[in-house]
């Protein structure tokens, strides 16, 4: 078995891509560790407007062609033409369009997903197109069924079992945090009972559900407000239904912050919320929770990993804005149930570390690459 390995990852974005989120993040760390374990990684993605071709970011090689669309064409014949017998493992991220990556690498490959899309596609597109998507997903799982599995959290997991993938091909590593940065200190609590929702806005994220949901809340705790920081295609909608409830006093938008600005929302709010119809962890709940913040969130895939219902927060069903406001007046109204919420949050937060993900990780990786080399 070779020491250092030469590595391929196909994923339709990379951390500069205006479209990446948390699953990106993640993708990039776990390149970023295996890079200073002293092995060549190579990340075959989309371009976007502005973006170079090729770059270099964190010692990562960084390779740009096509579009979220074409590049699931240009880069398979990318790799045939410059990178076939060149690398000792290819991670195939599976992201709604498959990558289909058993026809064409003879390499081994490892299968990476952080969580179907059925109820996100239904979220944002007409039913024709996302049932298009889906089908095509859902198919594509079939050519992955041998290959080992890395996935994020548990019930993403049960989905995968669902759809065919043996149970022992699939492993869960939780996302990580850098815990150093975060810390519970309830003196740095906002003086007003502030609500946070922290994430790109998208439909499927729910939050036109929270802001109905404040329409609620306001009555009953006056002093309340909600901060929602992030930026996304849906975000005039969700302004021009501030307006409508005429919650311009209630409600402000804050747009794309720094991973420090980021920080000090989640230590300053008394309760996260996460509305989402689904996610494939919910590593923003984590964040919380490492900052003392209980979190309400959607009880779906993923969310039901990362917040546990009456410890750390509450789960609710989706697209209930009554029923959300109810938590989050329970929540705000109640020192003592904040109070230790908060601290239970605390501690679950720390169980999260970047170090044990990477490891488990590459760990993975050389297990899947055994007799290479030999």
């Amino acid at each position: 078995m070779k020491d250092f390995l030469s590595i391929l990852i196909f994923n339709w974005k990379d951390i500069t891509n205006p479209a990446a989120g948390g699953g990106t993040y993640y993708t990039h760390r776990v390149a970023k560790y295996l890079v200073e374990k002293g092995h060549r990684v190579t990340l075959l993605c989309a371009n976007y407007r502005g973006g170079r071709k090729k770059e270099i970011i964190d010692g990562v090689n960084i390779i740009r062609v096509g579009n979220k669309y074409t590049v699931y064409i240009k880069a398979p014949l990318k790799f045939l033409k410059d990178f076939k017998n060149k690398c000792d493992l290819v991670i195939d991220e599976i992201n709604a369009l498959p990558w289909l990556t058993s026809l064409y690498v003879k390499a081994p490959k490892i299968a990476f997903i952080h969580q179907t899309t059925r109820e996100a596609l239904f979220e944002e597109l007409n039913k024709v197109v996302a049932s298009l998507i889906y089908f095509v997903e859902k198919t594509g799982l079939l050519f992955y069924r041998k290959l080992p599995f890395i996935t994020v959290s548990q019930s993403v997991k049960e989905e995968l079992i669902g759809n065919g993938v043996s149970r022992k091909n699939i492993f869960v590593v939780y996302p990580g945090i850098d815990i150093k940065k975060y810390g519970y200190t309830p003196e740095e609590k906002s003086v007003f009972p502030m609500v946070l929702c922290l994430g790109r806005l998208k439909k499927y994220k729910g939050v036109q559900y929270l802001v109905q949901a404040m329409k609620h809340v306001i009555p009953k705790i006056p002093r309340a407000k909600l901060s929602i920081v992030g930026e996304g295609d849906y975000q005039s909608k969700l302004e021009k239904l501030v307006e409508i409830l005429n919650l311009q006093e209630v409600v402000s938008f804050h747009g794309y912050v720094s991973e420090e600005e980021k920080i000090r929302f989640l230590k300053k709010a008394w309760v996260l919320v996460v509305p989402s119809v689904k996610e494939g962890f919910g590593i923003v709940a984590i964040e919380a929770a490492a900052c003392g913040t209980p979190a309400i969130g959607t009880n779906t895939t993923g969310l039901k990993d990362s917040i546990i219902h009456g410890k750390t927060g509450f789960l609710v069903p989706y697209g209930k804005p009554k029923i959300l406001a109810q938590k989050i007046c329970e929540l705000l109204s109640d020192d003592e149930l904040r109070s230790k919420l908060s601290k239970n949050a605390s501690e679950w937060g720390k169980n999260f570390i970047w170090e044990k993900t990477l490891q488990k990780f590459e760990m993975i990786i050389r297990e899947t690459t055994m007799n290479v080399g030999d």
